[in-house]
């Protein structure tokens, strides 16, 4: 038998000798040609083509075809584009030595510009784009090197927000020493630079701690929350002085409208905490100024305006210690409440102060049920159901009782109710994280996140909810916090400054920094509430409903 030469076809007129393989392995190579590595890399990945030596050359190819692009891409600072690259080479297979080579390579020339940001004084920034470059494999002896310098550097100032100056001091240098022996002269320029607004912040600061510390030796509420202030000015973390703030707010939370009469006028420090809590404007001095800014810190908010008086009170809702109606104001004509319904008549404390429930809306967050009074009723959900806290479960009406005193709460039991497990004959002390189980079925979680606060939490864990579409329940003490840090009593991620809500004398207070407008008006650092209230400020907005005297 003679052979032609000729391959053999099929009747078709396609080459059986070629094979289909050979086919998709020129279009891998096409793609490749035409820069498209990932749809190269598919079509070499096939399960018809992939155990063909052929195709294992050409993907070992196009493995240092992607690093090369990766080092082109990079000399063009096309930093994510080689990182790109430099994946999908690990994927092909690309050789683990090459491979090093180019993240080594990237990781140098990426170092010059976060050395770049090392000098201008921004650790917090380099650490950032170290971090993010780890993730993807990136890293080399002078990002070590300026990671050691920057987190040295970055945890003095986080030790100087604290006020502990002594740890800051030792940590700047640290980093002094550290960009001295990796001859970077500029950051180490920098570094004394920020020894410099230390030693600033420190004289600055030494004497208001001093002054709180005196303040609370004496107990002298007012004196303590304004000197609170004056640390927090220069000092924006300092512990004792939050610490002291926030007992303050609640210790003088009745010095409003409400409660200004049990102060005396006279007086310079009786003015002083009258103005802070924005009972009157205190006179400005003619040669005192605003405080100097420590580099790095945000300008201090521009004074609270004072709680409105006269026809300006109209509208907020002054309730009566009995909850059970609107009150005056003092110093004001009385003023009717916008919907008598909203008032729940529920007078279980004889503590002066805004009373019942109401719903809180916060935009991108959820809604909470809000109760304002110290004791609350747990119960099941019914058109004759009294609770203040309704549950669609097998309960009784009245099941069980939290009864607040000071920073603590107790669970009454009425009916068969249990607390992380065991049974409640009669009362039980509860703490943060305990788990109330009513009935059979329905879980509640306890939670009372910040130390500082004695607004408690509660989360229905169990299946069970409450006719209102809300996501959970909030017993409001004194505060309650609307934030990003785990101590908020409403977690709110996206929010950068709390947003802090608070009884004064006879209405709920809005404070949070900067202006914000409440109810079309703005107002700045805080203002009052009514329970219809509409607050919007920078990236945060939320508002209240009043609700009524039985559950919906």
């Amino acid at each position: 038998m003679v052979e032609s030469g000729i391959p053999m076809v099929n009747p078709g007129g396609e080459s059986t000798m070629l094979g289909q393989w050979r086919i998709v392995l020129r279009q891998a190579e096409e793609a490749a040609r035409a820069g498209r590595y990932e749809e190269a890399f598919a079509l070499a990945s096939r399960a018809d083509v992939v155990d063909h030596n052929q195709s294992v050359q050409f993907r070992g190819r196009l493995g240092l075809d992607l690093l090369a692009r990766a080092n082109r891409r990079a000399a063009t600072d096309d930093q994510a584009g080689a990182i790109e690259d430099l994946y999908l080479a690990e994927r092909i297979g690309a050789p683990p030595d090459s491979l090093a080579a180019a993240r080594l390579s990237l990781a140098d020339r990426v170092a010059d510009e976060i050395r770049a940001d090392l000098d201008a004084g921004e650790p917090a920034r380099v650490l950032q784009r170290i971090e993010e470059l780890a993730r993807h494999k990136i890293s080399g002896p002078a990002l070590r090197r300026y990671r050691e310098i920057a987190e040295a550097w970055h945890t003095a100032a986080a030790e100087a927000r604290r006020g502990e100056f002594g740890h800051a001091h030792e940590h700047l240098d640290r980093a002094e020493r550290l960009a001295g022996g990796a001859g970077v002269i500029a950051a180490q320029n920098a570094v004394l630079a920020a020894r410099h607004d230390l030693d600033a912040r420190q004289k600055t600061a030494t004497p208001k701690v001093e002054a709180l510390y005196t303040a609370l030796t004496e107990g002298k509420w007012p004196q303590i929350l304004a000197a609170a202030e004056a640390v927090l000015v220069a000092v924006p973390e300092h512990p004792a002085a939050r610490q002291a703030r926030a007992k303050a707010w609640q210790q003088i939370a009745a010095i409003g409208p409400a409660g200004a009469a049990q102060w005396p006028a006279p007086g310079a420090r009786t003015a002083q905490a009258a103005t802070l809590m924005g009972l009157h404007p205190e006179p400005e001095s003619p040669t005192a100024g605003p405080p100097r800014p420590i580099r790095g810190e945000a300008r201090p908010v521009s004074s609270p305006p004072s709680p409105p008086t006269g026809t300006e009170a109209e509208g907020i809702v002054w309730l009566t210690a009995s909850g059970d109606g609107p009150a005056a104001s003092p110093g004001t004509r009385p003023v009717p409440a916008r919907n008598p319904a909203s008032a729940r008549p529920l007078a279980r404390s004889e503590a002066a102060g805004p009373k019942g429930r109401f719903l809180l809306w916060v935009d991108a967050v959820g809604g909470y049920l809000v109760c304002l009074d110290d004791r609350i009723v747990l119960g099941r959900a019914g058109p004759d159901s009294s609770a203040d806290v309704p549950l669609m479960g097998d309960l009784s009406r009245n099941h069980a009782s939290l009864v607040r005193s000071g920073e603590s709460y107790m669970l009454q039991a009425h009916h068969s109710s249990l607390v992380n497990g065991k049974p409640v004959a009669d009362q039980a002390v509860l703490r943060d994280g305990d788990v109330i189980r009513l009935g059979s079925t329905v879980e509640l979680e306890f939670r009372q996140p910040s130390p500082i606060s004695a607004t408690a939490r509660l989360i229905i864990v169990s299946r069970h909810r409450l006719h209102l579409a809300v996501d959970g329940v909030l017993l409001m003490a004194e505060t309650c916090i609307v934030g990003g840090t785990g101590q908020a009593h409403i977690p709110a991620p996206a929010l950068k400054d709390p947003v802090v809500l608070y009884r004064q004398g006879n209405a709920l207070w809005c404070r949070a920094p900067g202006s914000f407008d409440v109810d079309g008006r703005t107002c700045a650092a805080r203002a009052p509430l009514t329970l219809q209230s509409s607050v919007l400020g920078d990236g945060f907005s939320f508002s209240l409903e009043p609700l009524r005297s039985h559950p919906v």
